[in-house]
């Protein structure tokens, strides 16, 4: 397949319908240059359930695919299809299917990280972030946690800026994973400025000279430490009542990305909505 033809059929990707025509050009560029083109014959996979990613995403280009989840029957998608967001963020470092080729089939294989770079390096300012946004959009859609939109932290927010709030999780924290006998942090240990979305089963709070708390999802523990005190400790100590999963985080770096995606007005409104609701969550 020639590049020319390579380059229309990403610029026709679903997740680039809602930019300029300029911009998809640009942006299919972007792509071709930091892609390899391979061909794959019928039922080979081109990425493989339980494997790491090693940040590497695919364009299916021409032909049509499998999508194999472990637990599901198998979805058939025809070009042009992206497969792999989820690969370039610590909450998904291993592929939770497999896809393989139905038929023969090209697609265009790249990483992440050169993708981005030379989109920074190549578009204009307005184009990169018009495509982070559509990007950040589909990874949403396949974003396994959606429930935090639903936190009572940011309940006086509009929809519209609850999920702005919540978008950037995916791609800054981490997922773990707690058994029965899984202790997350425990009193008196510093926090150092960690935060936990609690988005599966629950958790038991012990305070010393207390009793027993459980809180159940969605939650969320660690809110808002001063950016200046790195010393904070928690106040009680956190385990597992049966299976848990949470996203830790980093506040500093969530609060940075906020202030990049948020206008000052949804600053405010964000901020004032975190104070009158902290108190339903878990702070330190």
């Amino acid at each position: 397949m020639d590049p020319s033809t390579v380059a229309q059929r990403i610029s026709e990707l679903p997740l680039m319908k809602e930019l300029p025509a300029d911009a998809r050009k640009q942006v299919a560029e972007v792509f071709l240059e930091v892609a390899d083109v391979l061909r794959y014959e019928d039922g080979e996979p081109l990425i493989t359930e339980g494997y790491l990613s090693f940040l590497t995403g695919y364009v299916l280009v021409d032909g049509k695919a499998n999508v194999e989840p472990p637990d599901r029957d198998p979805i058939e998608v025809s070009a042009p299809a992206m497969f792999g967001e989820m690969a370039q963020f610590r909450t998904s470092d291993m592929r939770s299917a497999t896809v393989r080729a139905k038929g023969s089939a090209i697609a265009a294989q790249f990483y992440w990280e050169d993708l981005y770079r030379v989109a920074e390096e190549k578009l204009s300012k307005e184009a990169h972030r018009a495509f982070r946004d559509a990007v950040e959009r589909q990874i949403w859609e396949r974003f396994e946690f959606k429930e935090i939109v639903n936190l009572p932290l940011w309940s006086d927010l509009p929809e519209e800026i609850r999920l702005k709030v919540c978008m950037p999780f995916p791609s800054i924290a981490e997922c773990v994973r707690l058994q029965e006998i899984d202790t997350l942090f425990n009193q008196g240990t510093v926090c150092k400025g960690t935060g936990y979305l609690l988005v599966r089963g629950k958790l038991k709070l012990f305070r010393k000279g207390e009793g027993e708390k459980i809180i159940d999802t969605p939650n969320i523990a660690g809110i808002f430490p001063n950016k200046s005190d790195k010393i904070t400790e928690w106040t009680a100590t956190a385990m597992a009542s049966g299976q848990a999963e949470l996203l830790k985080f980093s506040w500093d770096k969530y609060i940075a990305v906020i202030l990049k995606v948020l206008s000052r007005d949804e600053q405010v409104a964000f901020v004032a909505s975190v104070k009158k609701n902290v108190s339903k969550h878990f702070r330190h």
